[in-house]
């Protein structure tokens, strides 16, 4: 069912509502964070978001794309993320870029006429697409003991594509042969407000589960972010695998109608 634009408003609101007032709970339940800490400290992550995209386009088509189909047709490829945190105060980047490219083709005898006439319309088709999603923030610790932490968060996403379709023509036949090349090119960006809450469980000394989950709107018309998983501390580091989904709500100005990409990541977080 179809969503007005006033109703996802309403729902971005309603939900940032609900994670204010879970954290104004657990502050009257919880020992807040120690706020006396003037010295900053640093984390960078890498990982792999073994992802699917499924979207819809302006007139209806469909895309599904998966893992396997980009592992396949990858050109390049970034994902990875960087933290700040000094006392209750906290500033986040996290970027993802992929540069996929595929070409295929097909070939059609055209019936012949009358014996006297062969005539095969060839197809070669090379589709490139490179992409940006960039999330950027800060954050306010609320919660900070030996169960959990939760941070208050909010800041923006940035999301660019940009698409090229090349399509060589070529038609052979006894009286007649052609070819041509036509190229097709379409770029689009949004940035969107986007407010949330992040932090972790934490199971013992060694075990813990990481959560993060935003919402917002602005250049789309909703846009929200959700993931959990599980982490490991090594000496060096942490290990951590989680669930990650990413959904987007265009409206009728950008090249999709709609957006998800889901699926399983795997990382490594440093501190220094």
């Amino acid at each position: 069912m179809t969503r007005s634009r006033a109703n996802r408003k309403q729902v971005v609101w309603a939900v940032s509502s609900l994670m204010l007032l879970a954290s104004m709970i657990s502050i009257s339940t919880t020992a807040a964070a120690d706020a006396s800490s003037d010295t900053w400290t640093y984390s960078a992550n890498i990982y792999l978001w073994g992802a699917g995209i499924d979207a819809t386009t302006q007139t209806g088509g469909d895309i599904d794309i998966s893992f396997s189909d980009i592992l396949d047709n990858l050109d390049m490829a970034f994902m990875g993320g960087f933290a700040a945190r000094k006392g209750k105060w906290s500033l986040f980047a996290d970027a993802i870029y992929m540069d996929i490219s595929a070409s295929d083709g097909g070939s059609e005898a055209i019936p012949n006429l009358g014996g006297a006439i062969n005539i095969t319309r060839t197809v070669d088709a090379d589709v490139k697409m490179e992409s940006w999603i960039t999330t950027l923030g800060a954050g306010y610790n609320v919660v900070d003991n030996e169960k959990a932490t939760l941070d208050l968060i909010g800041g923006a996403r940035y999301l660019w594509l940009d698409t090229e379709i090349k399509l060589n023509l070529k038609r052979d036949g006894v009286l007649l042969e052609t070819s041509r090349q036509i190229k097709a090119s379409e770029s689009d960006d949004v940035w969107d407000g986007v407010v949330g809450i992040k932090g972790r469980i934490n199971l013992n000394d060694k075990w813990y589960m990481p959560y993060y989950a935003d919402v917002g709107t602005g250049g789309s018309d909703l846009t929200w972010q959700v993931l959990a998983g599980i982490g490991y501390i090594f000496e060096w580091g942490d290990v951590l695998l989680a669930y990650r989904y990413l959904d987007y709500d265009f409206d009728s100005g950008f090249m999709l109608k709609d957006m998800n990409i889901s699926g399983p990541a795997l990382g490594a977080k440093f501190y220094f």
